[in-house]
């Protein structure tokens, strides 16, 4: 009888945990965090809900990637895809290369990378694993004709800056120059915002030269001391505009407006702010606005496999005030009706295709005056 009990006893606790881990599994709504992609959402059903990893460096309050993560946050907390997503952060090379590939093993359905660092890692994981996944990456073009790429035309955005630039340095007496920029790199891949803002300039100056600019690089996104000391240094030399294009590292150059009193530019999301009247406009990227374009192919008729290339008629590039209502008044004495109505009518101008920017290599370029 004792026996038969002891039997029970284990029967009984043994349906009790069946019954407890057949319970445990739940998809998981709330966003993750972090490089473990591994133990993300792994209970997530993909017979229904499709599962998105968002790949890019360190978040931080760098407003090109804070864009991508704040709209893909609103999408799923407004319900309009059936979607879970993760968030992956990558601090280097490695890292970028071990959390693609993860996230397709993982079994995730869109694997989204943000940024150049990407570009490597995801064609050669979409090159082993073309069926397994679909695949995008913003602002940059991957070597691959299973990844989308979406990038920009930040020259038609520069193009503004630069007319911003060349009015202003005008209005207070230096019609000639010189004009500057703390930029982040140098070489072809960064002379985008360069070129734009160099041909922005001549369009209010036509005998403006090459020989009348000075760039400087930070060769670092984040570096804020090493822009502002730059930045200093193109005050000394008479700038009284600098474009500021080192994304977070542009708070030095900020800084250094505020010191010295030169005006200057910002990157990305609207920079401007009450307490510090010299940044007098912005060289918005809409990173989110290509994030949730990226969903409506995702979920609509699918991605399509090429590159596609966004500028200001596509309302993904502006300039704060001219294209864009800013999110503080304009400083008005400086950046004025006349140059903004000037800066609009080019806008329109890019847009219909009278004024066109293809950017043409560095070198010849800088060649000539």
């Amino acid at each position: 009888m004792k026996k038969n009990m002891f039997y029970i006893l284990i029967s009984i606790l043994l349906m009790i945990v069946i019954s407890v881990t057949s319970c445990s599994k739940e998809t998981e709504t709330e966003p993750t965090s972090g490089a473990d992609v591994g133990n993300s959402q792994a209970a997530a059903d993909v017979g229904s809900v499709k599962r998105i990893a968002v790949i890019l460096d360190p978040v931080g309050v760098n407003p090109f990637l804070t864009q991508v993560v704040d709209k893909i946050a609103e999408i799923r907390e407004a319900g309009t895809y059936p979607m879970e997503y993760t968030i992956v952060e990558c601090t280097d090379s490695a890292a970028w290369a071990e959390n693609v590939r993860a996230s397709v093993e993982e079994g995730y359905n869109l694997i989204l990378a943000v940024g150049w660092q990407g570009a490597d890692p995801i064609s050669q994981v979409a090159a082993m694993f073309p069926d397994k996944a679909d695949y995008a990456i913003i602002d940059t073009i991957a070597n691959n004709e299973n990844v989308t790429s979406y990038v920009f035309k930040p020259q038609e955005a520069a193009y503004l800056i630069g007319i911003v630039a060349g009015s202003v340095s005008r209005d207070l007496g230096k019609p000639d120059g010189p004009f500057c920029g703390v930029h982040a790199n140098p070489g072809q891949g960064g002379f985008e915002w360069q070129y734009g803002y160099i041909e922005g300039i001549k369009s209010v100056n036509p005998n403006v030269t090459n020989d009348d600019f000075i760039f400087n690089y930070t060769k670092s996104y984040t570096d804020a001391p090493l822009a502002k000391e730059l930045a200093l240094q193109q005050a000394a030399q008479g700038c009284v505009f600098i474009n500021a294009a080192s994304a977070v590292a542009d708070q030095g150059t900020f800084e250094a407006a505020l010191e010295k009193g030169f005006y200057t530019s910002g990157q990305d999301a609207d920079q401007t702010r009450p307490d510090n009247p010299y940044i007098i406009t912005t060289q918005v990227k809409y990173t989110g606005v290509v994030t949730e374009m990226i969903l409506k192919d995702f979920f609509g008729e699918g991605l399509p496999k090429t590159v596609i290339s966004l500028g200001l008629k596509e309302g993904v590039v502006g300039a704060t005030y001219i294209t864009d209502d800013g999110v503080n008044p304009r400083n008005s004495e400086i950046l004025t009706d006349e140059i903004v109505k000037t800066a609009r009518e080019a806008a329109e101008k890019i847009k219909n295709g009278e004024i066109v920017l293809n950017v043409p290599l560095q070198e010849d370029y800088m060649k000539q005056k």
